[in-house]
């Protein structure tokens, strides 16, 4: 019998032998991406991942957004852009119209102090029952019996928390400047996390739990391990802690950039995963990540998503690096961010068949 999407993941991060590698997607394609290969000939009859022919996760709907959103207004439009309210985080961005849903440009956000936090708390503090599906126990059924991965991500965590609230400098200045707020905003998101996310981790068999981040940039952190010990750790670990409960196996740190320096506190602290390391430098190439931190890190990604612009020769190289680590296991090949419209559609269906042909 063949093996599902589920079983292979399971036994590949068990570091167990498989049937097949199936190619997963971990980061989402931007929807310019899918009009370029529409008009190159894609038919998208059915989910994109069943028409290419990849494996997928099945997420959970753990919903952390605020009750009620934003107001949504437009401050400027023309031809080309649209300045208008991110009706999540309140920020006002800017956006190109030919790819709506990127981001060019953060022009003001709603939390500057600790007033302007106690002004918007009350979106996530309602009645938290309401938040919760009432059909949960038919959806963990679902769940329980899905042919793909189950994965509970926690979308924001700390940093896009602060990012998306407070701006990049800002967040960043206020470690320094209002440390209060931080722990108190950081105190109270966990807590609101872990209460949205407690009555599935009650009822549904769970492969893989994400802390949806973004803490490096291509060279570095974006804050350094005495920021995080001081500033995450009291929060983070009483998570992990109710999250292992469950017997987890697989407990991921998603970020882009070189985290290298970070991975040591991450796996003293209960993550054991890096979802996705980008190969943003020598520190990330995760052959070598495997060398220096042994079979307990557990990784995917690690292909480079501009290999997919050059096309086939420069696929088969990158893939090919990866393969005494795939063979090695504990280790899921994927894109490394990303699906961008540079992509050809014939170079992506290349680098699919690529990692499918992989004997394990």
């Amino acid at each position: 019998m063949v093996m599902t999407p589920r079983e292979c993941f399971n036994r590949i991060m068990n570091y167990e032998s498989v049937d097949r590698l199936p190619a997963f997607v971990v980061e989402p394609f931007e929807e310019t991406a899918v009009k370029r290969w529409v008009n190159e000939g894609l038919d998208i009859t059915s989910t994109l991942e069943d028409v290419l022919g990849i494996a997928k996760f099945t997420k959970i709907p753990a919903h952390l957004s605020p009750k009620p959103r934003f107001e949504h207004k437009i401050f400027y439009e023309d031809d080309e852009y649209i300045i208008e309210t991110d009706t999540t985080y309140g920020a006002k961005v800017k956006k190109a119209k030919k790819a709506p849903t990127m981001y060019y440009g953060y022009m003001g956000h709603q939390v500057k102090n600790s007033d302007d936090w106690y002004r918007i708390k009350y979106r996530y503090e309602g009645d938290l029952t309401k938040r919760i599906p009432k059909d949960i126990d038919e959806i963990a059924e679902q769940l329980n019996t899905s042919p793909n991965p189950v994965k509970l991500e926690i979308f924001p965590y700390f940093f896009r928390l602060g990012f998306y609230l407070m701006g990049m400098e800002n967040f960043m200045l206020a470690f320094y400047d209002q440390p209060d707020l931080i722990h108190e905003m950081f105190s109270f998101w966990n807590d609101f996390a872990l209460s949205i996310i407690k009555p599935y981790l009650e009822r549904v068999k769970i492969d893989i739990f994400v802390l949806m981040e973004d803490l490096a940039h291509n060279s570095a952190p974006h804050m350094s391990p005495e920021v995080y010990k001081e500033f995450w750790l009291p929060y983070q670990n009483k998570l992990i802690s109710e999250v292992k409960k469950y017997q987890i196996n697989n407990i991921c740190l998603w970020t882009a950039g070189d985290i290298e320096v970070m991975i040591p506190m991450l796996m003293d602290n209960g993550i054991n995963c890096l979802w996705p390391v980008e190969r943003c430098s020598p520190n990330m190439d995760p052959y070598l990540l495997r060398k220096k931190y042994g079979k307990e890190l557990r990784m995917n990604g690690g292909v480079p998503w501009k290999c997919l612009i050059e096309g086939p020769e420069a696929i088969d190289r990158e893939v090919e690096k990866l393969i005494p680590l795939i063979q090695d296991g504990g280790f899921i090949p994927a894109l490394d961010d990303m699906v961008s419209p540079e992509i050809p559609l014939e170079n992506y269906i290349y680098y699919v068949n690529k990692l499918k042909s992989i004997r394990i």
